[in-house]
């Protein structure tokens, strides 16, 4: 049985995409996908999603390429964003925790998240984990 927790997250998420027409989603992210998925099945005539390696609802065939194209020429109106630390004024950190180049703990990285952020009309920053560890406070301590 799914966790309530993550559903609730997912009706959340899916309510944050509903003025979206396009919505792409990464490889690794069932809850966003879940909540796409939701927001589509509420205006299927409007609505598209696009999940990275996904073969049902991968709109592109040229991968990175390709995103970064739609996201260029404003055909991608939300983009699911996750983060390791995410802080009070939506800074994300995907690169590490701890000083570089002794980090603690090293994160999959931005890949393109920050041409993302500004070309995409709407990123919507989520995590499954509450906690002060991720949601970390405002400023140099911080993201």
């Amino acid at each position: 049985m799914p966790d309530e927790r993550n559903l609730l997250l997912a009706a959340l998420l899916a309510r944050l995409a509903d003025d979206c027409r396009h919505v792409v989603v990464g490889a690794n992210s069932p809850i966003p996908a879940c909540a796409a998925l939701l927001a589509e099945a509420k205006a299927p005539d409007r609505f598209m999603v696009t999940i990275l390696g996904s073969q049902k609802y991968m709109q592109f065939t040229e991968g990175g390429r390709e995103l970064f194209d739609y996201a260029a020429q404003g055909r991608m109106d939300a983009f699911f964003l996750g983060g390791g630390q995410i802080d009070g004024q939506a800074n994300v950190n995907l690169v590490g925790i701890g000083d570089y180049p002794n980090s603690k703990l090293r994160l999959p990285g931005s890949y393109g998240s920050a041409f993302m952020a500004f070309m995409v009309k709407k990123v919507i920053l989520f995590r499954e984990e509450h906690s002060p560890r991720v949601l970390v406070p405002n400023g140099p301590d911080g993201c």
